[in-house]
């Protein structure tokens, strides 16, 4: 089974860059640039972890990952903030409950360790 991830992130360098990163360890990824796009795809997608920027325009990563995770499909998904803002800013209360802080430039490990945690509960 291929589990589904989606990378939202203004920057489009560094989330198609991502992107590849996580298909090359076996996701099946999508790629937005926004958060509505995000919200758009993600009913449909239903990806089992979304990792995404913090500091985007228009809807952030706090307030799209409160909006993702009002649906059904989100229940069992890991939510990461990726981004460059420090830890302790960047967790929240919507990031409170699940998931992972990563730091921009944190290197493959940490998101290695991520998608095999995700491998392992499926």
């Amino acid at each position: 089974m291929t589990l589904r991830c989606l990378v939202v992130d203004d920057n489009r360098d560094g989330a198609q860059a991502l992107g590849a990163f996580l298909t090359i360890l076996g996701l099946d990824v999508r790629v937005v640039f926004s958060g509505r796009a995000a919200i758009e795809l993600a009913h449909a997608f239903q990806p089992r972890m979304v990792v995404l920027d913090i500091s985007m325009p228009g809807l952030d990563g706090f307030e799209t990952a409160k909006r993702l995770k009002q649906q059904r499909w989100a229940r069992n998904a890991i939510f990461v903030a990726h981004t460059g803002m420090r830890r302790e800013a960047a967790s929240g209360d919507v990031f409170a409950d699940s998931h992972h802080v990563l730091k921009k430039g944190d290197g493959a490990a940490a998101l290695e360790a991520i998608v095999d945690e995700l491998r392992a509960s499926t």
